[in-house]
Protein backbone atom coordinates (compact mmCIF):
# COMPACT_ATOMS: atom_id res chain seq x y z
CA UNK A 1 0.00 0.00 0.00
CA UNK A 2 1.22 3.22 -0.65
CA UNK A 3 0.53 6.51 0.99
CA UNK A 4 -2.01 8.90 -0.79
CA UNK A 5 0.03 12.03 -2.78
CA UNK A 6 -2.92 13.40 -4.39
CA UNK A 7 -2.23 16.63 -2.79
CA UNK A 8 -1.54 19.70 -4.35
CA UNK A 9 2.34 20.95 -3.70
CA UNK A 10 3.59 23.24 -0.77
CA UNK A 11 0.06 22.16 0.91
CA UNK A 12 0.36 21.14 4.56
CA UNK A 13 -1.29 18.55 6.12
CA UNK A 14 -1.58 17.52 10.15
CA UNK A 15 -2.69 14.37 11.62
CA UNK A 16 -1.61 12.35 14.84
CA UNK A 17 1.71 10.88 13.52
CA UNK A 18 3.24 13.85 11.57
CA UNK A 19 3.20 17.17 9.87
CA UNK A 20 3.43 16.74 5.53
CA UNK A 21 5.22 19.63 3.82
CA UNK A 22 4.32 18.90 -0.20
CA UNK A 23 7.02 20.42 -2.06
CA UNK A 24 6.51 18.58 -5.66
CA UNK A 25 4.21 16.17 -7.51
CA UNK A 26 4.26 12.52 -7.21
CA UNK A 27 5.52 11.53 -10.97
CA UNK A 28 3.56 7.76 -11.39
CA UNK A 29 3.33 5.75 -14.58
CA UNK A 30 2.99 2.66 -16.26
CA UNK A 31 5.19 0.68 -19.22
CA UNK A 32 4.71 -2.81 -20.93
CA UNK A 33 8.82 -3.56 -20.80
CA UNK A 34 8.11 -6.77 -22.23
CA UNK A 35 10.99 -8.12 -20.49
CA UNK A 36 13.53 -7.38 -18.18
CA UNK A 37 15.02 -11.03 -18.26
CA UNK A 38 18.22 -10.29 -20.15
CA UNK A 39 21.73 -8.69 -18.37
CA UNK A 40 21.75 -5.26 -18.11
CA UNK A 41 17.70 -4.64 -18.44
CA UNK A 42 17.96 -3.13 -14.82
CA UNK A 43 20.75 -0.42 -15.81
CA UNK A 44 18.78 0.41 -18.71
CA UNK A 45 15.39 0.62 -16.68
CA UNK A 46 17.27 3.23 -13.82
CA UNK A 47 18.50 5.53 -16.36
CA UNK A 48 15.16 5.19 -18.60
CA UNK A 49 13.32 6.23 -15.00
CA UNK A 50 15.49 8.60 -13.35
CA UNK A 51 12.74 11.49 -13.40
CA UNK A 52 10.16 9.14 -12.58
CA UNK A 53 8.89 8.19 -8.44
CA UNK A 54 6.80 5.11 -8.87
CA UNK A 55 6.22 2.93 -12.31
CA UNK A 56 3.65 0.16 -12.28
CA UNK A 57 5.95 -2.38 -14.62
CA UNK A 58 4.25 -5.21 -16.58
CA UNK A 59 5.66 -8.10 -18.60
CA UNK A 60 8.88 -7.90 -16.48
CA UNK A 61 9.44 -11.87 -16.49
CA UNK A 62 11.62 -11.62 -13.33
CA UNK A 63 11.70 -13.65 -10.00
CA UNK A 64 9.10 -12.95 -7.70
CA UNK A 65 10.60 -10.88 -4.48
CA UNK A 66 12.18 -7.48 -3.71
CA UNK A 67 15.34 -6.53 -5.12
CA UNK A 68 17.58 -3.50 -4.41
CA UNK A 69 18.94 -1.58 -7.54
CA UNK A 70 21.13 1.44 -7.79
CA UNK A 71 18.59 4.14 -6.93
CA UNK A 72 15.63 2.46 -6.40
CA UNK A 73 13.84 -0.66 -5.57
CA UNK A 74 11.98 -2.98 -7.52
CA UNK A 75 8.64 -5.03 -6.42
CA UNK A 76 8.13 -8.50 -8.37
CA UNK A 77 5.32 -10.44 -8.51
CA UNK A 78 5.46 -14.27 -8.79
CA UNK A 79 3.94 -16.44 -11.87
CA UNK A 80 3.24 -20.09 -11.25
CA UNK A 81 4.81 -21.66 -14.08
CA UNK A 82 8.62 -21.95 -14.46
CA UNK A 83 8.99 -20.11 -17.51
CA UNK A 84 10.09 -16.31 -17.88
CA UNK A 85 6.67 -15.21 -18.56
CA UNK A 86 4.08 -12.55 -17.54
CA UNK A 87 4.63 -10.58 -13.93
CA UNK A 88 4.44 -7.62 -12.95
CA UNK A 89 6.50 -5.03 -10.48
CA UNK A 90 6.47 -1.73 -9.08
CA UNK A 91 9.67 0.34 -9.70
CA UNK A 92 10.19 2.78 -6.44
CA UNK A 93 12.57 5.36 -6.26
CA UNK A 94 14.50 5.41 -3.34
CA UNK A 95 13.40 8.40 -1.37
CA UNK A 96 9.62 7.11 -1.88
CA UNK A 97 10.55 3.75 -0.24
CA UNK A 98 9.63 4.74 3.19
CA UNK A 99 6.00 5.43 1.48
CA UNK A 100 5.33 1.83 1.10
CA UNK A 101 3.76 0.60 3.99
CA UNK A 102 3.21 -3.21 2.34
CA UNK A 103 3.92 -5.03 -1.03
CA UNK A 104 1.53 -8.36 -0.94
CA UNK A 105 1.78 -10.99 -4.01
CA UNK A 106 -1.79 -11.96 -5.72
CA UNK A 107 -0.87 -13.70 -8.44
CA UNK A 108 1.65 -13.24 -11.83
CA UNK A 109 -0.94 -9.97 -12.64
CA UNK A 110 -1.85 -8.29 -8.90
Amino acid sequence: MVRNFSKEPQEKETNDDETWMWKRNLNIRTWNVTSLFWSGALKVLSNELSKVDVVAIQETRLESGIQKFDNFTLFKSESGNKKHEFRCGFYVRGEFLKYVEDFKIINERI
